[in-house]
């Protein structure tokens, strides 16, 4: 990239070399492309500083990332100056309110990164007002981003990228997300609601005869009157469970959400040469390292509707890769940036939610949400696990639309580096490393994919 941001009153120069005309690659059927995919990025503090030879580990992910020809990531934060914000937290939140500063971006973009999922259930932690402020900044510098907007439209419709070798499309949405943050149609008379591009889900729960009788008892001693139809749904305790063969939750995908995004996907296949969709899904929830079945179905749908890619983020840990019909699902990426212990200053909401006085600082904060040992290491809550500080920087490499080889570099966040260092990924140590792919190859393997451990990396090819 060879852009000039303007930040604050100071001019940024973010150099890169420029591509001749002559030089410029055919766009066809046998075009070779590259695309670097990455997790979650939560960044409160800057990356500069170790983007540099004598930071070897960090300098060769960097430049991993900068030498593909487009680089994807999920923007899990909104990013301005609290002291210059005119807006205010919101009364529901993803977990933690995530923001980072200007320059924070700054970096991102520094290392490679031009594509930027902007759906999440922290898209809105500061209001509409902060998600509006954020994609202004990413416009006005000229970033290609999706997943959120002033209308549903908006929100929908894909961003693009170009690129030497072709326009590529990116498409994001997001299943798990607070409930105000879904974004609205532009109605006759009335105008859209700005936010997200949300898939709904509806849960059926079903429960075996035994379970129903059970449960019968249960309402009929809490006063409620039960019809005695075997066939009969049993309303208790806010729940709604209706008689099945055994016990289980059903999860489906909203149709008009499914339909409207397969739309979005066919119509980025006519105005793009690739496209890009990911989602932010932490179903059916962060410690499940299977992704569940209705997303499974659906980025099966969102190939075959003509996607290229579809990547999958949010459980905070790796999950499975897939090639279906020659192009890649990846299940989740892990985290790749992951600074929330030192967002500072916090609203006062974290502090009454964890039973803290309206002038405690936020590390402490921190310490009841981790519950930090005598050394500063977490030791309960989430996040505290190494799993969460492990994960890959996938570069796919494509011939045309299908995918011919994705090499896998393993990275670590500094599990047990002191929280002003932690969350920070790097190329991880060999031994990691090797652990890492492994991990990664053992969760694959249901889904047919096979990936090889060699010369440091995970490899699979066509």
């Amino acid at each position: 990239m060879h852009r000039t941001f303007v930040l604050g009153l100071a001019a940024t120069v973010l150099l890169s070399p420029v591509v001749s005309a002559q030089s410029r690659s055919p766009v066809g059927p046998d075009t070779h492309w590259t695309l670097s995919a990455v997790g979650d990025v939560i960044m409160n503090r800057r990356l500069e500083q170790f983007d540099h030879p004598g930071d070897p580990a960090f300098h060769e992910m960097a430049n991993i990332i900068r030498g593909t020809d487009a680089a994807f990531m999920n923007l899990e934060q909104s990013v301005f100056r609290l002291a210059e914000f005119d807006g205010w937290p919101a009364a529901e939140n993803g977990g933690n309110y995530e923001v980072g500063s200007p320059e924070t971006l700054k970096d991102l973009v520094s290392m490679g990164f031009n594509l930027f999922n902007r759906a999440n259930n922290h898209t809105t932690d500061y209001g509409v007002e902060g998600m509006q402020l954020t994609n202004r900044l990413m416009d006005e510098w000229g970033l290609i981003h999706s997943g959120s907007g002033d209308n549903l439209g908006w929100a929908s419709r894909p961003g693009y990228l170009e690129t030497p070798k072709g326009r590529v499309a990116l498409i994001g949405m997001a299943s798990t997300h607070t409930p105000m943050s879904r974004a609205g149609t532009v109605g006759p008379t009335v105008q859209g609601r700005p936010g997200l591009n949300a898939l709904r889900l509806s849960t059926r729960n079903e429960g075996s005869p035994a379970t129903m009788n059970a449960l019968r008892t249960v309402a009929r001693a809490q006063g409620l009157n039960v019809s005695d139809d075997p066939n009969a749904s049993v309303r208790i305790f806010g729940t709604t469970v209706s008689p099945g063969d055994q016990d289980r939750s059903v999860v489906s995908l909203n149709d008009v959400d499914r339909e409207r995004v397969l739309h979005e996907v066919r119509n980025a296949t006519d105005q793009g040469d690739y496209v890009v969709v990911n989602s932010h899904s932490h179903e059916p929830g962060n410690g499940s390292v299977l992704p569940p079945d209705w997303m499974v179905e659906f980025s099966h749908q969102i190939i075959d509707a003509g996607a290229n890619t579809m990547v999958i983020h949010g459980p905070h840990q790796l999950r499975g890769i897939e090639i279906y019909e020659g192009r890649p699902i990846f299940y989740s990426l892990g985290n790749f940036i992951f600074q929330n212990e030192t967002i500072d200053p916090m609203p006062a909401d974290q502090r009454t939610r964890y039973g803290l006085p309206l002038n405690d600082l936020a590390s402490e904060i921190y310490d009841r949400r981790f519950r930090v040992d005598e050394d500063g290491n977490p030791t309960t809550g989430f996040p505290t696990g190494s799993e969460w500080y492990e994960s890959v920087v996938a570069v796919a490499e494509f011939e045309g639309d299908e995918v011919i080889e994705i090499r896998l570099y393993p990275i670590e966040l500094g599990w047990k580096a002191p929280r002003s260092q932690r969350g920070t990924p790097r190329i991880s140590p060999e031994a990691l490393g090797q652990e890492i792919i492994e991990h990664l190859a053992e969760l694959s393997a249901p889904f047919g994919t096979r990936i090889d451990y060699e010369d440091g990396i995970g490899v699979w090819r066509r």
